[in-house]
């Protein structure tokens, strides 16, 4: 008969194996939130589109042209779609040109599988290659938790200014906020999801972080973020913003503000900061 607690140890690293494996494959393969609305349903005329990114993934896009040549490419949340966001956005039309886009295996785009950030910096990249082609002028970024953070990661060639509201700093945070109910406890769980990241998609979760791309960058930077975020925790933006250029970044910590509410509890001063924002910066 083996030992009481050999079989209690046993027990402990199977449970640790399996609930992490199950929570990495939900959080690659997640429960999609997908939307039927379109511009058309808010009044705007738009062209549906599509491109390819980098590595052979086709995006769908929709293209509402505005009444200048300044464009701002609008992303989405985890696990929503463009359709999700473009009520909130519609305060951006009609003085700029707007692209909404889904990122890979979300709403109408390929892709099999999500990576949160890091191989969704193709999909950011291939957006602003299409908005070079159908305007001219200057390009703005405008993301959404993931995408936000796919953004400050992404090759910004072009880019002259990114709205940022509730994304992460590094991928390393996601991965601990997902096992904090194990308190100290939770480092196993960390530790395999990390393993699970290289094994499975070539991804180091330790070199995944937005903070050190923004530190990189010269381009104006607007960081939004709520102060009672439940999801990506506050403490994200101000490491953000504590890696960023003073020069060229602002952060704007939203009281009483969760996960993407910021829009909603403080709608005119957030309307007019971001288009105040956008306008500074898209000459």
């Amino acid at each position: 008969m083996p030992d009481p607690y050999v079989k209690i140890i046993v027990g402990i690293v199977a449970f640790i194996l399996l609930l992490s494996f199950a929570q990495f494959l939900i959080s690659i393969f997640p429960q999609k939130v997908r939307s039927t609305n379109t511009p058309a349903d808010i009044g705007l005329k738009y062209e549906a589109v599509s491109f390819k990114t980098s590595d052979g993934i086709t995006l769908a896009g929709w293209w509402v042209p505005g009444k200048s040549n300044k464009t701002v490419i609008v992303g989405h949340g985890y696990p929503f779609d463009k359709g999700n966001i473009i009520r909130a956005t519609k305060f951006l039309h009609p003085k700029y040109n707007v692209l909404y886009y889904d990122h890979r295996s979300f709403g109408q785009s390929e892709g099999k599988l999500t990576t949160a950030g890091p191989r969704e910096t193709k999909d950011v990249e291939a957006a602003i290659r299409f908005a070079k082609k159908k305007s001219k002028g200057p390009i703005g970024l405008y993301g959404f938790s993931l995408s936000a953070a796919a953004m400050l990661m992404a090759n910004h060639t072009g880019v002259k200014a990114i709205v940022s509201d509730s994304t992460y700093s590094s991928l390393t945070n996601i991965i601990h906020r997902v096992y904090a109910i194990f308190g100290p406890l939770r480092y196993p769980f960390v530790w395999l999801t990390e393993i699970y990241s290289t094994v499975f998609l070539g991804i180091n979760a330790n070199n995944v972080s937005p903070a050190d791309s923004l530190a990189k960058t010269k381009i104006p930077v607007l960081l939004i973020h709520g102060d009672k975020d439940s999801q990506i925790p506050v403490s994200n933006a101000h490491e953000l913003y504590d890696r960023a250029n003073k020069n060229t970044t602002t952060l704007w910590i939203v009281k009483g503000a969760d996960h993407g509410e910021s829009l909603s509890i403080v709608k005119d001063e957030y309307r007019r900061r971001v288009t105040s924002f956008l306008d500074k910066n898209l000459k």
